[in-house]
């Protein structure tokens, strides 16, 4: 467990300052604290360096942050490519399902690596997908993503803060064993 709080330490490290360079954030004391998960992300078991969830992370950071992937379309099309290259087209369990207008999961359902539909209420109230990676503020619902804007830009996906409190459906990678 030690070895993945430093891998993911270094990963958050890391990714502030991608985040900051994205968006032009200048240190103060918003912004200092962007992307540092809660405590609970290091205190799941399901967060070994072989889940298939961290898998999805993995893939998911080298296509955003390293190698800048662009895949045009919607914000599905991108997830869908972070979980096809990942190896689980085809391998997600269903975690929670239902429409927009509710009921939604309990926030306690979500892992790092599902793939999260839910209300983006900071742009219009619409539908958008994202990955999970971490609760910055479990009790505010204000969550870590990975995702992108659609709207086929030339853009590669991004990290960012995102309110789940509306998460209308969780479908989570399964490897083959477990299917």
């Amino acid at each position: 467990m030690k070895n993945l709080f430093l891998l993911f330490l270094v990963f958050a490290c890391f990714l502030h300052l991608e985040i900051k360079a994205q968006e032009n954030y200048t240190e103060d004391e918003s912004t200092r604290n962007y992307c540092q998960c809660d405590e609970n992300f290091f205190s799941s078991d399901t967060n070994s360096l072989y889940s298939p969830g961290v898998r999805v992370l993995e893939t998911g950071f080298k296509m955003a942050l390293l190698e800048k992937t662009i895949i045009k379309g919607s914000c599905w099309d991108y997830i869908n490519e972070v979980y096809r290259r990942s190896g689980f087209a085809d391998q997600k369990g269903t975690v929670f399902r239902s429409k927009k207008s509710g009921p939604y999961a309990a926030a306690q359902l979500v892992q790092p690596g599902d793939w999260v539909y839910h209300v983006n209420h900071q742009y219009n109230n619409i539908e958008h997908s994202a990955i999970f990676v971490c609760w910055k503020d479990f009790k505010k619902r204000i969550a870590i993503t990975l995702s992108y804007a659609g709207m086929n830009r030339s853009l590669p996906g991004k990290y960012g803060e995102y309110q789940l409190n509306s998460i209308y459906s969780i479908f989570r990678p399964v490897s083959a064993t477990l299917k």
